[in-house]
């Protein structure tokens, strides 16, 4: 196998990372001091690895499923995957209660600010209804002429 003939792009992998070496029917694995570390099972290595099928590589921040086809090899261990807790912050942890998610939760606004959102609201809703009103009533109620409008007008009209 060339060297660098698997190329992964991924910037925690680095340039030189790792070295597969077949010996027989399967491969053990080399870390070349890469600088995000190389892992079989979430287990750092130092050295070389043999690795067994279904085996789990780390290679930096991408993981790798080992697949062997050789049946003569056989797995004395079976492969676990673990979690990593050191370092992490383990204790109880509540949630504070977030009733403002539901509509029908206990509102904390004051009663005056409640009174003047009502009372906007029903002005709105007075100035549209008089609005309608009155398009409705110049629409169907259009101003008539005043009273003898039609006779002066009939009357200029001759006299020119």
């Amino acid at each position: 196998m060339d060297q660098r003939e698997i190329c992964i792009k991924d910037p925690t992998v680095s340039t030189y990372h790792c070295e597969f070496i077949k010996k027989g029917g399967t491969y053990t694995i080399k870390d070349c001091q890469s600088t995000n570390g190389t892992r079989v099972n979430n287990i750092p290595i130092t050295g070389e690895q043999d690795l067994q099928s279904s085996d789990i590589l780390q290679v930096g921040g991408v993981e790798i499923l080992y697949d062997c086809e050789d049946k003569t090899v056989t797995t004395a261990l079976k492969t676990q995957t673990g979690i990593n807790l050191q370092g992490a912050q383990v204790g109880i942890s509540t949630i504070k209660e977030m009733d403002n998610f539901s509509p029908f939760a206990a509102s904390n606004k004051s009663g005056k600010s409640q009174k003047l959102m009502i009372f906007i609201v029903v002005l709105l809703v007075v100035v549209i209804l008089g609005l309608i009103a009155y398009v409705v009533h110049m629409m169907f109620f259009k101003a008539s002429p005043q009273p003898g409008a039609e006779i002066r007008k009939t009357f200029e009209q001759v006299q020119v």
